[in-house]
């Protein structure tokens, strides 16, 4: 038989076991809501950019507006990356930084590859398997390899990912102006955007950022080329190579992010004049470039 007094001592744990379990529960929803909601929004990026495209051969260099169009644009910007990274890594080697080599030679497997793969594994799954392969081992053989054997290394993956743009993107836009602006302009786009997360105040407090703007910027560089050789160009290229200089001297004294915003700034509108397009269509297909 429960008495009064065990009535009371009753009701009083149970009523303190309440208001525990209630503090609990919201402090509970609390503490999982930002889990959750970066699960969502990392699932939900990694979904948009991982966009698998058909039919290639159909994609025409004037269909921009075709979504399939501007997913190969990414694609291409991400192979670039790639290419950006290792070429940052090898130097790195070269100069003794084994730390910053290591850094450079692991950011494609765990920042860009996982995008890209999608597409690769569609197209050609020997191909993807091979890349998979040469970036996951890449950080330790950067730690663990003469400066030769690296080199090496970094040269096979460097073909591994010629022959993935080769089977992916059609050859009629490898060459083709249009969309090669498009990808310098999302690399010059990324490349700004790491610069501002390394200087402050005249100062590099992120080294491994300014050294992804350096490498972003020599592969749009590379990409411009085309401009020297297309007859609709060449006359009027020497006047980007000048702009683009101008952007390397400016990274090199550690200017502004505002100054190096300005000088790609620049550099955007002479593409667009060049290419006898507007500016907007230009910065249209900027996709992605938080990597």
């Amino acid at each position: 038989m429960i008495l009064p007094d065990d009535w009371c001592c009753l009701f009083t744990k149970y009523k303190t076991c309440f208001y525990v379990v209630t503090l609990c529960i919201p402090l509970l929803f609390i503490s999982l809501t930002p889990f959750i909601f970066l699960q969502s929004v990392n699932g939900q990026i990694l979904h948009e950019s991982s966009t698998v495209v058909d039919n290639l051969q159909e994609i025409s260099p004037e269909n921009i507006l075709d979504i399939r169009y501007s997913d190969l644009v990414n694609f291409t910007s991400k192979i670039e990356q790639i290419y950006g990274h290792l070429n940052a890594s090898l130097l790195n080697k070269y100069t003794g930084n084994d730390s910053l080599a290591f850094a450079h030679a692991s950011h494609p497997i765990t920042e860009v590859y996982p995008f890209v793969a999608p597409q690769i594994a569609k197209t050609n799954q020997s191909l993807n398997q091979s890349l998979y392969s040469v970036l996951v081992n890449m950080p330790d053989v950067s730690r663990n390899s003469t400066i030769d054997e690296y080199f090496t290394t970094i040269q096979l993956a460097n073909n591994i990912l010629k022959e993935i743009t080769n089977a992916v993107i059609p050859k009629n836009l490898q060459n083709d102006l249009l969309f090669n602006s498009f990808v310098v302009v999302n690399l010059l786009d990324l490349a700004g955007y790491e610069y501002s997360a390394a200087v402050t105040n005249g100062t590099i407090e992120a080294i491994f950022e300014y050294q992804d703007s350096k490498a972003f910027i020599k592969q749009a560089e590379k990409l411009m080329s085309i401009f020297n050789t297309d007859p609709e160009t060449s006359t009027s290229s020497s006047e980007l190579i000048l702009l683009v200089n101008s952007l390397n001297a400016l990274i090199d004294r550690v200017a502004t992010p505002e100054e190096i915003y300005l000088s790609i700034d620049g550099i955007f509108s002479k593409m667009a004049t060049m290419i006898s397009t507007d500016r907007l269509t230009l910065l249209s297909k900027l996709g992605v470039t938080t990597d």
